[in-house]
């Protein structure tokens, strides 16, 4: 993993990709720095953090389109998946090389903060700016996940690129986009069916059995169908719900306001951990096709 990792980190400035990457992050917090601290004069740091979100989220594809294409195309990914490195090794590798250049971009952003703490004589609430760079930290390196295993299906980085972007324009349209949504019991059942479909797909796609993902997919209809019948009332706003706790940028605003609770970050934790299994399932298969 640590070979992987290493040669992962050096290539993001070997080419202009790392270079880019920090710039134009540091750019966009720096803005919104001097519009909120230095123009309208907020001393707490997060109103800056906060703010960027709206456009670094067009950002992190630079990072992650090629950190899974580029190998595919260039055929190196071969030399990779035939070493004796373990596939957990090459996709913990990789990740841990774009978290680290994501890494130089939060420890740069520190000066910030610190010109604010002279400027405003301590008047900037740090307990808010730890949650606000807590909640930026965890969003950004989720970011990182969804995007590395976007870029595992794909060999063409500009494709990669402008999924990743789609998908992470979804995710913000969507927080708040729930209140739209009927809170009928019946559209929640049919909510639930497609996403059923959709979770069905990806796992075909991670074990390529279509016996054990139809078992699966039958199973999991029955008991949903069941459920519904036997506690209709159960379904009532329940659409309305799960998109509530499943909105990232829900609970990156929660955290961002002063409502720190284990549960947040458990949540960041396992999207993290999802995303990154997804890509390890992708590369595996590469690996024995």
């Amino acid at each position: 993993m640590t070979a992987v990792f290493l040669k992962e980190l050096r290539s993001y400035f070997r080419n202009p990709i790392g270079y880019v990457f920090i710039g134009m992050m540091f750019l966009v917090i720096s803005f919104y720095y001097i519009v909120y601290t230095m123009y309208y004069q907020f001393a707490d740091y997060y109103y800056v953090l906060d703010a960027s979100v709206g456009l670094i989220m067009f950002i992190f594809p630079i990072l992650t389109m090629r950190i899974m294409s580029e190998e595919m195309k260039t055929k190196t990914d071969q030399i990779l998946l035939t070493s004796p490195v373990k596939t957990s090794g090459i996709v913990l590798g990789k990740f841990l090389a774009a978290e680290a250049v994501f890494l130089i971009v939060i420890l740069l952003t520190l000066i910030q903060p610190l010109v604010t703490l002279v400027h405003f004589k301590g008047v900037m609430n740090s307990a808010f700016t730890f949650g606000g760079y807590l909640a930026f930290f965890l969003l950004g390196t989720s970011f990182i996940a969804i995007g590395m295993f976007i870029s595992s299906l794909t060999e063409n980085q500009l494709i990669a690129a402008v999924i990743t972007i789609v998908l992470f324009m979804l995710m913000n349209l969507s927080n708040g986009l729930y209140n739209v949504f009927p809170s009928s019991r019946y559209f929640s059942l049919g909510a639930l069916i497609v996403a059923l479909v959709i979770v069905l797909f990806l796992i075909y796609r991670a074990i390529h059995e279509v016996i054990i993902t139809g078992i699966v997919g039958v199973i999991s209809l029955l008991a949903l169908l069941v459920t519904f019948f036997i506690v209709p009332t159960a379904f009532d706003g329940l659409l309305v719900n799960i998109m509530k706790e499943f909105s990232v940028f829900e609970r990156f605003g929660d955290i961002f306001t002063g409502v720190f609770e284990l549960s947040h970050v458990v949540f960041f934790l396992s999207v993290i951990v999802f995303f990154l299994f997804l890509t390890y399932q992708e590369v595996e298969k590469k690996r024995w096709s």
